[in-house]
């Protein structure tokens, strides 16, 4: 594998991607992506992780989920990855996040007072199954109470509306958790004014990556988070956040290549 080519971050319908595990994994493949991490939301995945072949191309699957948390009001998203199968303590922490994110959901839909929106059903009440806002915005738009995913965000959704609760975890405490089931931690998708204001108490609880390469991230803004981990003692990550309600076909457009996160790949082989 002379040039490999990853994506550290990509959705099922285990959280809210449109393709079960085993067809994302298989259009991995197809696309030609060599090391790939199913990151659902509050939740690792159930299938063998490590190498294997599909249709004539070794494709390896790494560990992770995509962890929430708030600090100082606002949610932030933690990448986990694990160099070998993901510890039984830390599923049994998503397993109790899910529960908790069943019960949001459910207090949400009260809170909207909408008769026809379904509640989480029995997989995601027991904490098998994550249940997020995205599930509630597009109910929201095939009962035809708004007019797509963004007017659900907009008029009923966001933070800023109060339906939905807030989580109880914060996000240094999902950090610690993360790093004591044996996890390699990265900062998803973290806005840069916010990666210099609150980086470096993030650094002290032991956060140790920044996710700098994604879909349309300048190569100016990838210079300033690298500049930004360098100060603080952290690597990078990438990946395409793909959740599969797009085109089809994009898949594997975006790609981050090896070299670009040595740093994080080195401490994952280490581990």
């Amino acid at each position: 594998m002379s040039r490999p080519h990853l994506d550290l971050h990509l959705h099922t319908t285990r959280s809210d991607g449109k393709y079960d595990p085993d067809v994302v994994i298989r259009r991995c493949a197809a696309a030609r992506l060599d090391v790939i991490a199913l990151t659902d939301h509050d939740l690792t995945q159930e299938l063998e992780v490590g190498e294997r072949t599909i249709d004539g191309h070794r494709l390896r699957l790494i560990g992770a989920a995509e962890i929430s948390g708030m600090h100082e009001g606002r949610e932030q998203h933690l990448l986990v990855y694990f160099p070998g199968e993901v510890p039984t303590s830390f599923r049994a922490f998503c397993r109790e996040q899910c529960q908790e994110r069943a019960r949001r959901y459910a207090a949400a839909v009260e809170r909207l007072g909408l008769e026809d929106l379904e509640l989480p059903d029995q997989e995601a009440v027991e904490g098998h199954r994550s249940v997020t806002r995205m599930h509630l915005a597009r109910d929201l738009v095939a009962k035809g109470h708004v007019i797509g995913v963004r007017d659900a965000f907009a008029r009923m959704l966001s933070d800023r509306h109060g339906l939905v609760p807030p989580l109880s975890l914060s996000f240094e405490e999902a950090i610690r958790v993360a790093r004591a089931a044996g996890g390699l931690t990265s900062w998803a998708h973290p806005p840069l004014p916010l990666v210099e204001a609150w980086v470096a108490g993030f650094a002290a609880a032991g956060l140790q990556g920044l996710e700098a390469f994604r879909p349309m991230v300048s190569s100016d803004e990838r210079r300033r988070y690298r500049r930004l981990a360098q100060r603080h003692g952290l690597w990078l990550t990438g990946g395409s956040d793909w959740h599969g309600w797009g085109d089809d076909g994009d898949l594997g457009l975006f790609r981050v290549e090896a070299r670009d996160v040595g740093d994080f790949l080195d401490a994952l082989h280490a581990a």
